[in-house]
């Protein structure tokens, strides 16, 4: 892999020359423009590409490590099958980006604009900053965001579904029509977020805390919420058919209209 200079980078790609598998490490290209560029299997870490726009281009199989993507233009880029773990990218534009497959542990994504068509689906987002991001219909779908921070993000219509979000931080999120039916959200916070009309059909939410989480239509059938804290939840209108609630405390939770067939209130507290 060969060491390139900045120089050489902006002369190579006016030339259309390729840079597949190039040795990027270090390099300060923040503020470049080169949309379309072809940097895959390249070695980024620790570069900068601060408000760089390289958006539709093709950065499968990247290393960023360390590297510098805020306020990077990537709309409609290729980073699947990448490693992006502890890269800043704040207030990235990442609409239509694909990252499926991609290790981006520990990364900082806060403030990100992702709406609309992002794959993230499988991705490893252990620790993950999400904060204020918008991930509206966005895939997510089987992704790890184990202890991610993902406080007041936008994930309108998201599917993330079969997602393991155990104790994550979402409160005050919108989650409005996102599936996560199958989701692993133990110990998950939630409280005064909003759910209405999600999927979160056979959900494993043990000892999550939902309080005044308004959950509205929602299905949450044979979902399980044992040990959860419900207080001033609402439930109006929501399927909780063969429903575990078992131990949880649902002190003013607002339950009508709600289907509890075979619902399972075993030692649950409501109000006293």
């Amino acid at each position: 892999m060969t060491r390139l200079t900045e120089k050489l980078v902006l002369e190579m790609y006016a030339e259309g020359q390729t840079l597949k598998g190039s040795d990027l490490q270090g390099l300060n290209l923040n503020r470049t423009v080169v949309p379309g560029i072809d940097l895959s299997d390249a070695d980024l870490r620790g570069a900068n590409f601060r408000g760089a726009n390289i958006s539709g281009s093709i950065l499968k199989n990247v290393k960023t490590s360390e590297g510098n993507f805020a306020e990077v233009n990537l709309r409609e880029s290729d980073l699947s099958n990448s490693d992006l773990s502890d890269t800043y990218m704040m207030e990235a534009r990442l609409y239509g980006v694909n990252m499926a497959n991609s290790d981006l542990t520990a990364s900082n994504l806060s403030g990100a604009y992702m709406t609309g068509g992002v794959d993230l689906s499988n991705a490893s987002m252990v620790s993950v900053n999400l904060r204020g991001a918008d991930l509206s219909g966005s895939n997510m779908r089987s992704a790890d965001l184990t202890m991610a921070f993902m406080r007041s993000v936008k994930l309108v219509g998201a599917d993330m579904s079969r997602t393991n979000l155990t104790n994550v931080s979402l409160n005050g999120s919108d989650m409005r029509k996102a599936d996560l039916s199958r989701a692993v959200m133990r110990e998950t916070i939630l409280n005064s977020s909003m759910m209405e009309e999600c999927r979160l059909d056979s959900a494993d939410l043990t000892r999550a805390s939902l309080r005044r989480c308004i959950l509205k239509g929602a299905s949450l059938q044979m979902a399980k919420l044992t040990d959860a804290i419900l207080v001033a939840a609402d439930f109006q209108d929501c399927d909780l058919t063969l429903a575990d609630f078992t131990g949880s405390d649902m002190q003013g939770t607002f339950l009508f209209g709600a289907n509890l067939s075979w619902t399972d209130l075993t030692d649950t507290a409501f109000d006293k």
